[in-house]
């Protein structure tokens, strides 16, 4: 047996820019809330709307009562989570660059990098603030470095 389902059919105005929404490229997501909108306002029921889009009947009630909270905001993609890169493309470029020369041509007395001796030349250099060493073996393993402080953990 359905639930009871008490969220307000969107308005008139609502559901033009709904029907203009749906124009545009989306993600499935964004689709799948536009549309079960608009079956809700052709006053279909949440069972029925879940068969006709192939959803389980509860993610249906949940984009409805999101609808209920944020109005048309539920159609719009939530912030990114998380922290933010703290190394920048180009900082990242130049450590790549950095980790595939010789110490030697840098004018230090070491002839291959190791971890903590790449990462305090960066320091020193004011190239990063700060940047562990474990951190720094994983941005040379993505930049496809070759640099033996990128195999080797020192």
């Amino acid at each position: 047996m359905a639930r009871p389902l008490t969220v307000r059919q969107p308005t008139a105005q609502q559901l033009r820019r709904i029907h203009r929404f749906l124009e545009a490229p989306l993600e499935p997501w964004q689709r799948r809330r536009a549309e079960a909108l608009l079956l809700l306002a052709a006053g279909h029921p949440a069972t029925f709307i879940a068969e006709l889009l192939q959803v389980h009947v509860n993610t249906i009630y949940a984009d409805l009562h999101a609808f209920a909270r944020h109005r048309l905001g539920c159609l719009r993609p939530a912030r990114r989570r998380g922290a933010r890169p703290r190394l920048s493309t180009a900082q990242l470029k130049a450590i790549w660059r950095l980790a595939e020369l010789s110490p030697l041509t840098l004018g230090l007395s070491f002839a291959r990098w190791s971890l903590a001796k790449l990462r305090a030349y960066l320091i020193r250099k004011r190239l990063v603030r700060a940047i562990s060493r474990e951190h720094l073996r994983r941005v040379l393993k993505k930049g496809g470095s070759t640099c033996a402080a990128g195999v080797a953990s020192s």
